[in-house]
């Protein structure tokens, strides 16, 4: 299901959200919406790249596997998923000062 290396990926990725929803709410002057948008894109998409999406659709070919919904469902499921992924980050984006890339080695 989940390598160690992935469930890793995606903790860190959690503790940064984390940490960045901490800082915003203390209500420290020096973010502003943009260079919040910019780094919660990013930390969307580094938790998509080292894992998160892989997780997602296997979770739901699990509630295919155990009968929960049909396969056309979790077709159309996933699709939903994707792009509610894809709509949340051009408007992170859209938001945010600059397209940020990001990376993860596997």
């Amino acid at each position: 299901m989940q390598t160690r290396k992935q469930k890793l990926a995606l903790v860190i990725s959690m503790l940064a959200a984390f940490a960045l929803g901490m800082a915003t709410v203390s209500g420290c002057a020096f973010f502003t919406e943009e260079k919040i948008a910019a780094t919660a894109s990013a930390v969307l998409e580094t938790a998509y790249v080292a894992g998160g999406a892989s997780m997602v659709e296997q979770k739901i070919d699990q509630m295919v596997t155990d009968g929960k919904i049909t396969a056309e469902q979790a077709t159309l499921l996933k699709a939903a998923a994707q792009k509610s992924y894809e709509d949340l980050q051009r408007t992170l984006r859209d938001k945010g000062l600059a397209d940020v890339e990001v990376s993860v080695t596997k």
